[in-house]
């Protein structure tokens, strides 16, 4: 009979622990703890899926991780270094101490109409018994909101959601202020990369060009850092300038956009794909990942230059477009036009007649 108690009781004082373990880690029953340093930290920032960041007037960014690596809103390419320097932060980010009594309510108003918002999501679970997750899912794990440099400008003030003192925060190790690791900007986020070929990893490259097709080109890997060269009627150029063909393969590794642009409408954007396009570049890696950006022209010539040329408005009718800019789309996104410079893609957009050797007169 005493036997019989003594596991009634333990089965009870069970069931009673594993009740008070739930209801204190879904929140129900809420326990004072001393005020920990990582207060606003997120240790585990290789299992956040998004993170979102907004201004007091409503512009926001939101980082979504894919499988390929970090994205903006869902659709541009992040840059990877500056969403790395984010998530180091978010791992870092310190509690110095909180904002004295007397001065709250001011640090309270100035964060009201000058902070930024920041929520992170992580795949967690509802809660854990002994170790043991429940009920995980995509969750919003920490809201804080970020607010101006401290007058030091090694610090700043922050207020974590559900937290009511507002307090001072810093990541160990970097000296300066925190905000500029929260952009709230999207186009602050984009990888501007369009090409990050080595020559080595080239399979193949088609030229398209539309303004003069006989001057469009075909390259195919024909051996370690060898290349074939065919013509616009896929008939095999023997003998070309190898050197000007290789430096112009070799320049993939890097080839990047100017700036994403915004402020255009949808029916001139419109206009400039129907109208504009004037070459295609497709290039093949040897794993079979296809790259292709499409080229238009853009229209517009900069006072400075109609200034300048010879024959003013004469000459720009002649000459519509601008000599120093171009738009780009890349692998069929028209919903972001890119501008890139003429400069930066000079080898790649030279005709094939540039790669032939001249003959002796």
């Amino acid at each position: 009979m005493k036997k019989k108690n003594i596991c009634i009781i333990l089965a009870s004082v069970a069931v009673i622990g594993c009740l008070f373990l739930i209801l204190t880690q879904t929140g129900v029953i809420r326990i004072k703890k001393q005020i920990s340093s990582t207060l606003f930290a997120v240790k585990d920032t290789n299992n956040i899926t998004k993170i979102f960041i907004a201004d007091m007037n409503g512009e926001h960014s939101l980082l979504v991780r894919h499988e390929d690596g970090w994205y903006v809103q869902d659709s541009v390419k992040a840059m990877p270094a500056k969403v790395n320097d984010l998530l180091a932060t978010i791992h870092n980010i310190t509690l110095q101490q909180t904002v004295a009594k007397t001065a709250q309510s001011n640090i309270n108003k100035m964060m009201s109409v000058n902070a930024v918002k920041v929520e992170i999501y992580q795949n967690a679970p509802k809660f854990k018994i002994f170790g043991i997750p429940f009920f995980t899912k995509e969750r919003n794990v920490k809201t804080y909101y970020m607010g101006p440099a401290t007058m030091d400008n090694m610090a700043n003030f922050a207020i974590l959601d559900g937290f009511d003192e507002p307090c001072i925060v810093y990541a160990p190790g970097f000296r300066g202020f925190l905000t500029p690791f929260y952009a709230f900007r999207p186009v602050e986020w984009y990888n501007c990369d369009l090409f990050s070929t080595k020559i080595t990893r080239i399979q193949s490259l088609l030229v398209e060009d539309f303004e003069n097709p006989e001057e469009s080109y075909y390259v195919e890997k024909s051996g370690p850092r060898f290349f074939s060269l065919y013509n616009a009627h896929n008939e095999l150029i023997p003998d070309y300038d190898t050197v000007k063909l290789l430096d112009m393969l070799a320049e993939y590794r890097d080839k990047n956009y100017e700036q994403f642009i915004t402020n255009i409408s949808d029916s001139a954007k419109d206009s400039i794909i129907r109208f504009n396009h004037f070459k295609t570049i497709t290039l093949t890696d040897v794993d079979g990942q296809k790259n292709t950006l499409d080229l238009f022209r853009k229209m517009e010539i900069d006072p400075f230059y109609l200034d300048a040329i010879v024959g003013g408005m004469e000459r720009a009718e002649e000459e519509p477009y601008n000599r120093d800019k171009f738009y780009a789309v890349l692998n069929g996104n028209t919903k972001n036009l890119l501008q890139c410079q003429y400069y930066h893609f000079d080898r790649q957009l030279q005709p094939l007649s540039f790669y032939l050797k001249q003959q002796p007169k």
